[in-house]
């Protein structure tokens, strides 16, 4: 596949972006199993969000089980997205390793299967010092000048927390053009959209964008919009129209099924891979599959608490779907119903060809 010129500047890079799991296959608990990539799945669930309104697709982040998948299970799975999409909106697969060169090595693949640009943190095995963790940026946007860069700012998983200095550094680099904030603290949240004004695109929780598009955030990340995007498509819309009495409203909404999560926050990041794909399996707007090894044994506390979530999202997303369709806001849904039941799935014929480079 021919490489890209990158074109993404980060005004390309507002509105609502989606996360979407590794769905897979029936045996992909068995530590055995081969090519456990549903591509059938996968491509379903992209092609429905794309069509509903999602600005931008990202795979390969925590929930999105990058840490589990095999190399050909990782080429299948940027094949699949990318030729689904179509070029509709920009690809972003995860590219987070233990080291700078594999990162660039894997920058390279996702370049040749024809993503728009990577989202990568830092090199996570031990604790990274600020100046390395930008050396890496650095060195990783220098590689592949081709590709745009989302920076993943992840407390949990990589094991810093990179101050708004180290993106203002780092907004001076051309192809560095969004990042993505997990940190919870409002303060490194806003302290990032100040240093990097519009030479960064910011984009937080969904959850979230209520009140971060306030001071300038660009938009939303969400894993939830794979549960039913309508929710989190009508917060994003009352923040860009500056309705912020309305965004307050469905922020609220949004944010009830998390206060009744159950769990300690430990409890949910230690199985989080596993607590989406139920979750997003119960909600029943696409299909996730089951967590690969070694999330094998998960405890019924975090079942529960992961069907209870989807169900809620489920309801959520009908009320908000309701309200979209009666004012014209709401596409056709991409096959099936939008009260939360599996779309159809694409049958061999109608899938679209792989990439012969897998």
């Amino acid at each position: 596949m021919t490489r890209r010129t990158n074109t993404l500047v980060p005004s390309d890079m507002k509105g609502l972006w989606a996360f979407v799991p590794a769905c897979s296959t029936p045996d992909a608990a068995d530590v055995h199993a081969v090519d456990t990539i549903d591509t059938d799945a996968l491509l379903s669930l992209v092609d429905r969000l794309v069509r509903d309104g999602a600005d931008g697709i990202v795979t390969t982040g925590s929930a999105g089980e990058s840490h589990t998948l095999t190399t050909q299970e990782y080429r299948t799975l940027i094949a699949t997205v990318v030729e689904t999409v179509n070029g509709r909106v920009p690809v972003f697969v995860g590219a987070s390793t233990l080291n700078t060169r594999d990162s660039i090595e894997r920058a390279r693949l996702i370049a040749d299967l024809g993503a728009d640009g990577i989202m990568s943190g830092p090199p996570m095995y031990l604790p990274q010092t600020t100046e390395n963790a930008v050396q890496y940026y650095k060195d990783l946007a220098e590689a592949v000048p081709e590709l745009a860069i989302m920076i993943y700012q992840n407390p949990h998983a990589f094991r810093i927390t990179l101050p708004p200095a180290a993106f203002r550094e780092l907004a001076q680099v051309k192809n560095v053009v969004a990042l993505k904030q997990t940190s919870m603290d409002i303060f490194n949240v806003i302290g990032a959209i100040k240093a990097v004004k519009d030479k960064m695109a910011v984009l937080v929780l969904d959850q979230l964008m209520y009140p971060a598009m306030m001071f300038g955030a660009a938009g939303g990340w969400s894993i939830d919009v794979c549960m039913g995007p309508w929710p989190s498509l009508s917060l994003r819309d009352a923040c860009q129209r500056g309705d912020w009495t309305e965004a307050a409203a469905i922020a609220d909404q949004m944010q009830a099924p998390m206060r009744s999560l159950g769990l300690t926050m430990e409890e949910f990041q230690a199985m989080q891979s596993a607590w989406w794909k139920i979750a997003v399996d119960a909600a029943g707007y696409g299909r996730a599959g089951a967590a690969r090894p070694p999330f094998l044994h998960i405890p019924d506390a975090v079942v529960d608490s992961a069907r209870r979530y989807g169900q809620r999202w489920a309801g959520l997303a009908e009320r908000h779907y309701r309200s979209r369709e009666a004012a014209g806001l709401t596409p056709a849904a991409a096959g099936g119903s939008h009260t939360g039941r599996p779309a159809p799935v694409s049958g061999p014929s109608s899938r679209p060809p792989l990439a012969t480079a897998i």
